[in-house]
């Protein structure tokens, strides 16, 4: 899991005090480092687990249900789970604990679920990424008439100034505690409005005006750089001048608007110079080859800097002449030689790690396609990699594929799908490795092919896998792959660290639920027909200890969720009603044999109790009996409950 502030959630009922009060308790990491209080892993049992596990089910209801935001004259639908939310099943049940005993906080929970009307007793408990939800504040103020700072336009006739105004914001703070008050709230009583101030722009007139004296000398005229051997010119019309113009608010004690021209419009400029011209310098580098390692000689290079081209055009803006010399730097050396990399040490393999699948499916040449994208990849020593900037969008055009997706807790076919058990390879070749793991997000469900707890998935753009290259070597990224197995190696000097792991025994276990879906070729009168088993959901702590050669040692913990997989079933469409996603208004058709019409297949039945069982009272009449203890009339055979603390798995 990323390290990430999140903001700490706690709803108490109006049973407590009037009203709902929401507090920032504290900022926590997902992953944490150094010596800290141990996480508690021990496993709930008995009605603690099973108040777990209808917290979990109420939290899968609560992230997936949309809360609409009122902000303006518009409203956004905001989905609880883009934001992770997510109840503190185990905070929740302690605090509780405090004031209530355990058959009450079930009787409690029991309540709610047959009817969210109902108020609780005691506080719920949830957590929110702070910083997404006020991402999303970002993108909500664009329905309102906000601040101007001021800025500078260029219209036919040359620079236009924009004066600073007032406008009308989001009050973030109130609207954070706003909306955290309404993802707890059951029932959800409407809209949430978040509440705006009039906020003041930072500059003054004089302060554009100032701004429009550099913005006119830069557009008064073209601009022309030439140079010769090699013969180079760059002529840039007043028009493209001004597609190149940037205002940006420096803020501090004495706020200006600073005038400049867009480094990455003047870059795209030059790529025809480039082309011509231009060959950058390259590093040594390091190659595997069968295991082998083998190094490259770096080569000199001539580079156009655009920096260099920035300073000469604002040189230019300044003479009469508006003309100045092209910059062309030869000669430029690479940043490292093969005596660099060779002086950090040997160079081996520090960390392999292989996971199979299937032969020829879509997936597979995902998986290989990236492998090969990624194949001798360097990283010198310090460097930050991220698998997505480094391999790019995965698309058609790139030979990417079309293959089974997790989104949104459901699977979909999405080009570039399958690529994450890519992420799961590499993630265990970087952890294994003792790498800095800056980011990196476990699959929503759990898949046993791959490592409990350590895995990731991938996603464009997000989720991304983030590592930092924490040696004082260069590090080479080796895969290879067969048509049932893919392999990441890394080859570097790690300084023979010692990498050590322990996953926890699943806990937190949380039960599924079955889902119903849509198909018309499924008559009302025909059982619902399985197209999917359910697995439980449940969370495992995943603990690795480094042990460096100077004595010195790290420990780091993550905290890893697996939600639960539905129970799916298809049933015929007249059974979903008016409010059900799936509904489409089609009635059921009639059969002789059900005059009456036809029994629900989403309403379980009830169960009478044998009466073998008797009235379940014990001696001292307290109504509770040993679980342990199976009837001596019931076989093994017979118990449909799976065993306590069992998990039921499957992949995708």
């Amino acid at each position: 899991m990323s390290n990430s502030n999140r903001l700490v959630l706690i709803l108490v009922s109006a049973a407590v005090v009037v009203g709902l009060v929401v507090g920032v308790l504290a900022t926590r990491e997902d992953t944490s480092t150094g010596a800290e209080a141990p996480v508690n892993t021990t496993q709930p049992t008995g009605q603690t687990l099973e108040a777990t596990t209808l917290l979990g089910q109420i939290e899968n209801d609560l992230a997936l249900k949309p809360l609409q935001i009122e902000v303006g004259a518009s409203t956004f639908s905001l989905l609880p789970a883009a934001i992770g939310f997510e109840v503190d099943e185990q905070a929740t049940i302690n605090a509780a604990l405090g004031e209530h005993s355990i058959d009450g906080i079930l009787e409690d929970i029991r309540r709610w679920r047959e009817d969210p009307a109902t108020d609780l007793s005691w506080s719920l408990s949830g957590t929110v990424n702070e910083s997404a939800l006020d991402d999303l504040m970002s993108l909500y103020e664009s329905a309102l008439d906000v601040p101007e700072d001021g800025t500078i336009i260029f219209r036919e006739s040359g620079p236009v100034p924009v004066y600073p105004r007032p406008g009308e914001a989001i009050d973030r703070e109130a609207s954070l505690r706003l909306i955290a008050d309404s993802l707890l709230e059951q029932p959800r009583t409407g809209p949430v409005r978040l509440p705006t101030v009039t906020k003041d722009p930072i500059l003054t007139a004089a302060d554009v005006d100032l701004a429009m004296e550099t913005a006119t000398a830069l557009l008064s005229g073209p601009i022309t750089l030439a140079r010769s051997d090699p013969d180079a010119i760059l002529h840039l019309s007043v028009v493209r001048l001004a597609d190149a113009l940037t205002t940006e608010v420096s803020e501090g004690a004495d706020p200006s608007l600073e005038v400049s021209l867009d480094r990455d419009v003047i870059d795209g400029y030059l790529d025809n110079l480039r082309g011509q011209f231009e060959a950058p310098p390259r590093n040594a580098q390091i190659l595997i080859d069968e295991g082998n390692v083998v190094f490259t000689e770096g080569l000199s290079g001539a580079v156009i800097d655009v920096d260099l081209v920035l300073r000469a055009i604002h040189q230019a803006a300044g003479r009469e002449s508006r003309q100045s010399v092209l910059p062309l730097q030869t000669g430029v050396q690479p940043e490292f030689d093969i005596e660099d990399l060779q002086a950090s040490g040997p160079i081996g393999l520090i960390s392999e790690f292989t996971t199979r699948h299937s032969c020829c499916q879509p997936r597979v040449g995902n998986i290989q396609l990236m492998a090969a994208t990624l194949d001798n990849h360097n990283l010198l020593p310090g460097e930050r990699f991220s698998l997505n900037e480094t391999v790019g969008k995965r698309t058609l055009e790139e030979g990417y594929l079309p293959a089974p997706t997790i989104v949104r807790g459901e699977l979909t076919d999405e080009v570039g799908g399958g690529v994450s058990q890519f992420a799961t390879t590499f993630y265990n070749a970087v952890f294994w490795a003792g790498m800095e793991v800056i980011d990196h997000k476990p699959h929503s469900w759990y898949f046993s092919r791959y490592p409990m707890g350590i895995e990731a998935t991938v996603s464009w753009p997000t989720p991304d896998l983030v590592f930092r290259n924490n040696t004082d070597a260069p590090l080479v990224i080796d895969t290879s792959y067969t048509s049932t197995s893919i392999t990441v190696a890394f080859y570097g000097n790690n300084s023979d660290r010692e990498v050590t792991a322990t996953v926890s025994p699943p806990y937190n276990f949380t039960d599924f639920e079955k889902k119903f879906e849509p198909n018309p070729e499924i008559m009302p009168w025909e059982a619902p027909v399985e197209v999917g088993n359910g697995s439980q959901g449940f969370q495992v702590t995943v603990t690795r200890n480094i042990s460096y050669t100077d004595g010195t040692s790290a420990e780091e913990k993550w905290n890893v969720k697996y939600r639960p997989q539905p129970h799916r079933f298809e049933i015929h469409p007249c059974f979903f009603p008016e409010d059900s996603e799936d509904y489409t208004g089609e009635e059921c058709p009639s059969h002789p044999d059900f005059p009456d019409g036809f029994p629900d297949p989403t309403v379980e039945p009830e169960v009478p109790v044998p009466e073998e069982v008797g009235d379940g009272l014990d001696e001292e009449g307290l109504g509770e009996e040993d679980p342990d203890v199976v009837p001596e009339e019931t076989s093994g055979e017979d118990i449909l409950d799976e065993p306590e603390g069992s998990v039921s798995v499957e992949e995708e």
